[in-house]
């Protein structure tokens, strides 16, 4: 299967796509990468992408959509806000401390939910679409967190120009003279 980047699309995460949501982080490939500690981690996910409280504002969260085929799933988060952020699993004052004003960093996340998908260069597709928006906005910089066993997402981050700060972070400085 051949995929076209013109094909990937990005529209915003419904209600109803929570269920679908569910089930991707249901399976193995994916449970593994995000939830390692467990059900803790799985459920703040779900509150995550929920936002019943308006505590996650600041996250926008994402439906990757292979022409009309939902496929996967991605989000960026301002990181000045993430940083405060006490979540199972993650120290993102150790991650984002550096992170001194607004609209600066944005913390990317990804992932295919569909196994037909894998392995065909779409998410490097989906960071450069999220790379256009967080642009848009006036951010400078980029950040994706991956454990280093996930060789697809580091070889994907890396194939859009991020750098290796260390372990688990990866930064990219945009070019806003393209804007």
């Amino acid at each position: 299967m051949l995929i076209n980047q013109s094909d990937i699309s990005l529209k915003p995460l419904l209600p109803e796509d929570i269920p679908l949501f569910e089930k991707w982080l249901d399976k193995e490939y994916i449970y593994k990468r995000l939830c390692p500690d467990g059900k803790g981690q799985r459920n703040a996910w779900l509150d995550e992408v929920t936002n019943k409280d308006g505590k996650y504002d600041f996250l926008s969260h994402f439906i990757v959509y292979h022409n009309d085929r939902k496929i996967g799933y991605c989000l960026y988060a301002d990181c000045f806000f993430l940083k405060e952020l006490e979540e199972e699993g993650h120290d993102f004052e150790d991650l984002y401390g550096d992170v001194t004003e607004k609209n600066h960093t944005y913390e990317i996340g990804y992932l295919i939910g569909e196994e037909d998908y894998l392995n065909k260069g779409i998410s490097k597709i989906i960071i450069q679409q999220l790379e256009e928006i967080i642009t848009a906005l006036g951010g400078q910089e980029l950040s994706a967190d991956p454990s280093e066993e996930n060789i697809f997402s580091v070889k994907a981050l890396l194939s859009n120009e991020f750098r290796k700060k260390r372990d688990g972070d990866y930064r990219k400085i945009l070019n806003l003279t393209q804007v």
